[in-house]
């Protein structure tokens, strides 16, 4: 049941569901869901959505409205019901040390679960404007968006020239695929192999059946984002084929 909704950024969503315990125990950071949204004339499939966070009973999604489904969903109101699948996929490694936090634009959705269950000391955000950035309050954070709204312009590789990567024992990364890889590049090789990256992919049955979310894999074949992922070690991904397909 939707027990709280909110508009918190410009056609973007936080929504808030009341889930038994039980979920709330399997609900690992870059773990995700399926949520049956359904119109009267307009049914549609499950559609996956990062766990942003938990707190008590409830679960929470961020999410932006881009097509006729997050469009009915941002219109539902508080006090309706709806079917949801999840946990599922494989979450983050919640390993000790300080964590940076890399993510673009809606990418940064899964962050604020994250940030809470680990020792972050840095978030680097990217958008298009400052209207996209969603930031976390009490985090150290460094923006910035191509339209130079945030106060400074540029690509959020911009803002890798002056990180201590040596200081960070992991780094999440999430965002648009070229993006990404970007960033990626930009390592050094120590930082890369400590980095996990949460993938987005179309996804059909969220659990391994359909082969629809596949990500190439490096050395050859495919993972699939759904049941191996949606958090992959950065290395474990063939970046020329993977941005090639987007």
């Amino acid at each position: 049941m939707i027990i709280e909704k909110e508009e918190i950024l410009p056609g973007i969503y936080r929504i808030a569901f009341e889930v038994p315990l039980s979920f709330i125990d399997e609900a690992q950071p870059g773990r995700f869901i399926q949520l049956e949204v359904s119109h009267d004339s307009f049914p549609v499939t499950r559609r996956p959505f990062t766990i942003s966070s938990t707190s008590g009973n409830s679960v929470e999604i961020i999410f932006e409205v881009v097509g006729r489904g997050t469009e009915i969903l941002a219109e539902t109101d508080e006090g309706r019901s709806l079917r949801l699948l999840g946990p599922l996929g494989c979450g983050y490694r919640l390993n000790p040390g300080k964590w940076l936090l890399i993510g673009g634009g809606l990418g940064a959705a899964g962050f604020p679960g994250l940030a809470a269950r680990t020792e972050c000391d840095l978030l680097l955000l990217g958008a298009s404007s400052r209207d996209k950035l969603l930031t976390i309050p009490g985090l150290e954070t460094a923006a910035i968006t191509e339209d130079g709204s945030s106060g400074r312009n540029g690509l959020i590789t911009d803002l890798l020239e002056t990180v201590l990567w040596d200081s960070f024992g992991s780094i999440a990364l999430c965002g648009p695929v070229p993006m990404m890889k970007a960033v990626i590049e930009m390592m050094p090789l120590q930082a890369r192999a400590n980095t996990q990256v949460s993938a987005e992919a179309r996804m059909g049955c969220g659990w391994g059946a359909c082969e629809g979310c596949s990500v190439p894999k490096a050395g050859g074949g495919f993972l699939k984002c759904c049941s191996d992922g949606p958090v992959f070690p950065a290395d474990s991904i063939d970046w020329e084929r993977w941005e090639g397909i987007h």
